[in-house]
């Protein structure tokens, strides 16, 4: 039987007890928490550090060095101009008496242009006229003077001294009469030029002049018009043959041998979608610019509903057979700093360098790489300013090859 006085006497040893298994139990908990914490707080400093480490390795993408497909033809950017174009200029000095065409007026051969007044060389013309009959009349009476000397130095009634003078005086009125009708068929050249006309059939594409203008034989007007803003500085009008078109193309040394008079090319003109020229190679230089290495060559079409006109762009896809095409990269990846055109290569061991290369034709969103590359390497799309020679990159996925060249359209006119 337990009684009071027991309980009082055993209560501080239980306490005790208890302090002390509360306090064992919580250095256990305690030493649990730390067992089980610092593993965790290890793993997310390990985690931290992979994330920084990972977030400061550039993400690039990179595209693949290779050749232009569509080797059997290869498409050059031009312009269409007109097969024959001439400023047309004043040879005779004079006020314009009469202008018959304008801008876009079409005209034949020999059309009469304009008129000119020249009243000074009218009365010039008039003035040798009279001077060759009054040289004629000189020649005709030395004529007749050296027939009677002939006959006098027959019968011995003259010296040969006055025979040979009168033979003399002859010759020189033969000459002066020839010096006079060379002077008046200048003349009658001149006033010829009174009438402007076409040299060849055409439009015309300038016109500088109006009537009343001042015009000179060194080609000057004494105002030109806002029509003939774009041609030639002091000439009348402009005419350009526009039913047959020029377009010259440079083409690159790779394909240059490959090009010859008569092959087959195709005009397409970015304006004009979906219609196109057929035309042929109709000459080329025979010699690479010592610079830029390209051939040029001229491709003629014909144009005789005149939709094509001359300044239009046009594309060019010259029939050129089996090849070996250049080296093309997107024009993205092109770095243009301070000194040559440069790549960012990416090597197998993910770090990135600097490399310079060689560029040829442009052509827009790619362009041709004629030295410093090789087929295969990989290259940095779109690369950031701040990136830096031997970084360590991490490549996102490898863009879109360079464009290749397009197919001509399926409608095309046979011209």
């Amino acid at each position: 039987m337990t009684t009071a006085t027991d309980t009082i006497q055993a209560s501080p040893v239980s306490r005790r007890r208890l302090g002390i298994g509360a306090a064992v139990g919580g250095s256990v908990l305690i030493a649990a928490l730390v067992l089980g914490a610092v593993p965790r707080m290890a793993q997310q400093q390990r985690l931290a550090a992979t994330v920084t480490a990972v977030s400061t390795v550039p993400v690039v993408s990179v595209a693949i060095v290779a050749r232009a497909t569509n080797s059997g033809t290869v498409a050059l950017p031009g312009a269409l101009t007109a097969a024959r174009t001439a400023a047309i200029y004043a040879r005779t000095p004079g006020y314009v008496r009469a202008r018959f065409v304008d801008i876009g007026s079409r005209v034949r051969t020999g059309q009469l242009l304009a008129s000119i007044d020249a009243p000074d060389l009218d009365q010039q013309a008039e003035q040798a006229l009279a001077i060759v009959a009054q040289m004629r009349a000189a020649t005709e009476l030395a004529r007749a003077n050296l027939a009677r000397w002939r006959a006098l130095a027959a019968d011995s009634a003259v010296t040969v001294q006055e025979l040979d003078q009168m033979q003399a005086a002859f010759n020189g009125a033969v000459a002066a009469q020839g010096s006079a009708e060379a002077n008046l068929r200048r003349l009658l050249q001149l006033q010829e030029y009174e009438r402007v006309v076409a040299p060849f059939a055409g439009v015309i594409t300038a016109r500088n002049v109006d009537a009343g203008a001042l015009v000179g034989t060194a080609g000057g007007v004494s105002e030109a018009l806002p029509a003939g803003g774009t041609s030639a500085p002091g000439s009348l009008f402009t005419i350009a043959q526009t039913d047959t078109l020029s377009v010259y193309v440079t083409v690159p040394e790779d394909y240059a041998p490959a090009v010859a008079t008569g092959k087959a090319a195709i005009v397409t003109v970015p304006a004009l979608t979906g219609d196109t020229l057929r035309g042929r190679v109709a000459r080329t230089a025979a010699s690479l610019d010592a610079v830029a290495r390209t051939l040029l060559t001229e491709v003629r079409v014909a144009n005789p509903t005149g939709v094509f006109l001359p300044g239009m762009y046009a594309d060019v896809q010259l029939a050129i057979g089996a090849g070996v095409p250049p080296l093309s990269v997107p024009a993205t990846a092109l770095v243009i700093r301070d000194g040559p055109p440069q790549v960012v290569i990416v090597d197998a061991d993910s770090t990135v360098h600097y490399r310079t290369v060689s560029i040829g034709r442009d052509h827009g969103s790619w362009v041709e790489v004629t030295g410093g590359l090789t087929e295969g390497a990989s290259i940095v799309v779109n690369p950031s300013e701040d990136l830096q020679e031997s970084a360590r990159v991490r490549v996102a996925g490898v863009a879109a090859g360079a464009d290749q060249h397009p197919a001509p359209p399926a409608v095309t006119r046979d011209q």
